[in-house]
């Protein structure tokens, strides 16, 4: 099980290193093609990943195997952010990206927090977490 999240997390990796520089055109990101929609994203990534990462926060890891769990989990969750950036995924280039580096930005800090065996810091970047998605979802998801 461990193998297959860190493959998943070197695949994903890889393939958010070749996305454009800030201000570059989408298109300028030679052999990137996007396989998965953003509902995709969300229901195979977002949802599990994020949804450890809050109970986490909320209960923090018992054991030395449950925080790398966590820690997994939340490196998993920050490249899912990442490829909701890219190409026609990108829903517009204000807040959708705003929101999608803040699922980033959290994740990290709880992938930081874990790796470090910090419940406050846990907690901490848990509760920034859902601000976010709570937000991108009261914009994108409204009906």
């Amino acid at each position: 099980m461990r193998w297959a999240v860190a493959a998943a997390v070197a695949g994903l990796v890889v393939g958010v290193a070749v996305l454009p520089v800030r201000g570059e055109s989408q298109t300028a990101a030679a052999g990137v093609k996007t396989v998965a929609s953003v509902g995709e994203i969300m229901q195979i990534m977002t949802i599990p990943f994020s949804n450890a990462v809050f109970e986490a926060g909320g209960d923090a890891p018992k054991d030395d195997k449950a925080w790398e769990a966590v820690r997994s989990q939340a490196v998993g969750l920050a490249e899912a952010g990442n490829l909701l950036m890219i190409g026609s995924r990108a829903k517009d280039h204000a807040a959708w990206m705003k929101f999608s580096r803040a699922q980033v930005d959290a994740a990290e800090a709880a992938a930081k927090a874990a790796a470090a065996k910090n419940a406050d810091q846990l907690s901490a970047a848990s509760d920034a977490l859902y601000e976010t998605c709570a937000g991108c979802h009261k914009i994108y998801m409204a009906n």
